[in-house]
């Protein structure tokens, strides 16, 4: 071939290229640039963290109380007057987060978590997870623990829903990234249809935090981060619809759910479809109030206490601590006991708690691409944004 045929050759090929490449850079959404001092991202994470305690404890007198109906009317709470404690809804994400946060690494070696769990997990522990830590004493390791093989609750459990919102919490407009930590620990004690549970609910939290839209918009935008064959995506979707069949009546909206999800497709009260549409409904007639939609959380019924935490979580991030608190009737004392996990301190404060997700999340924006800052002179970080997309699909 001749020198110019050659160079032409070359010249068409290399043509090529960089029209693929201006296409697929034309079909990616270009990364967008948070500015946020640590002040207010701090209130952020703070406000969806002290949501989620309170949505879980204010939550538990209603725990399965409501299962074929949902309650009559909305309920008070009174936002933790004598402070907050461990529960589940909190302290298996606390327990994984300290000891992100003492050893510097966001994610613990499997045999590491394994060494945690039988120190801690010892009380206050059910089902799937109860499954796992037995497991643990029979010589398994997670993924293990969490396989469908070896965890009999494992197809199923709402852990893949309850114990993976502050990974969103401290992913920050990276979705991608929030279901990748929610997935590698939810994996601990499930798999399959709830790791789908565990990518939406902490791309939509971590995606909720700086949003303008409403909460139905970001909620259709984070399905993304669950495979379209879900049954999570599909319960979703239903609770959207079913809500603007009934916007006003969310009782029948709450039995059209139940119908479908409990008694046709036998998901039970203690899986992540049929919660999770529950959660989706409380946030659409909560209608961004946060106390309204605790309210609704409880009131729907099934695992309510799980269910309220996880849309307090929702909700708090974008609310922020600091509007949470001048709320009417607010009295939460900054005070937490724990009472469960032997390696924890057994007094913390909550403040003290959203530091160390401030902390971790720090360890998150910078090995994201994101780095630190000084905004109108104040300490600050650059987030480099991502769009939510399935890091693990559900298995043929």
């Amino acid at each position: 071939m001749s020198t110019i045929k050659t160079k032409k050759l070359l010249l068409m090929i290399s043509g090529i290229l960089l029209a693929t490449t201006l296409i697929i850079a034309q079909t990616k959404p270009a990364a967008r640039n948070i500015e946020i001092t640590r002040d207010d991202l701090l209130d952020h994470i703070y406000g969806g963290w002290a949501g989620m305690v309170i949505g879980g404890l204010e939550g538990l007198p209603h725990e399965f109380k409501y299962n074929e109906n949902p309650r009559a009317s909305l309920p008070d709470f009174q936002y933790l007057p004598d402070g907050a404690r461990t529960d589940d809804d909190n302290d298996f994400e606390l327990t994984h987060l300290y000891f992100m946060d003492k050893e510097n690494i966001l994610l613990l070696p499997y045999p590491r978590i394994a060494e945690i769990w039988k120190a801690n997990m010892n009380t206050g522990i059910w089902v799937a997870n109860k499954n796992a830590r037995d497991l643990m004493d029979k010589g398994f390791i997670p993924p293990a623990t969490g396989s469908i093989e070896n965890n009999k609750a494992a197809s199923y459990n709402l852990s893949g829903q309850f114990c993976t919102e502050a990974y969103g919490m401290i992913s920050p407009g990276m979705p991608e990234t929030a279901s990748e930590l929610g997935i590698y620990y939810a994996h601990i004690s499930v798999s399959d249809e709830p790791i789908q549970a565990a990518q939406f609910w902490t791309a939509l939290i971590s995606m909720n935090m700086f949003s303008d839209d409403p909460v139905e918009e970001v909620t259709k935008k984070a399905l993304k981060a669950a495979d379209s064959r879900s049954a999570i995506t599909e319960a979703v979707s239903d609770a959207i619809k079913t809500f603007h069949c009934y916007p006003d009546d969310w009782i029948t909206a709450r039995q059209e759910i139940y119908r479908k999800w409990v008694t046709e497709r036998k998901w039970n009260g203690n899986s992540t479809p049929s919660n999770g549409a529950m959660v989706i409904l409380a946030l659409l007639y909560g209608n961004e109030d946060f106390y309204k939609t605790l309210q609704y959380a409880m009131a729907f019924g099934l695992d309510a206490d799980c269910n309220a935490a996880t849309a307090g979580a929702v909700t708090g991030v974008k609310t922020g601590y600091k509007k949470i608190a001048s709320l009417p009737g607010f009295s939460m004392p900054d005070r937490f006991r724990n009472n469960t996990r032997p390696q924890l301190p057994d007094e913390m404060k909550i403040s003290e708690q959203a530091e160390m997700l401030m902390r971790v999340c720090e360890r998150v924006i910078l090995e994201n691409g994101g780095r630190k800052t000084t905004i109108n002179g104040k300490p600050g970080y650059i987030i480099i944004t991502q769009e939510p997309s399935v890091s693990e699909p559900l298995a043929k």
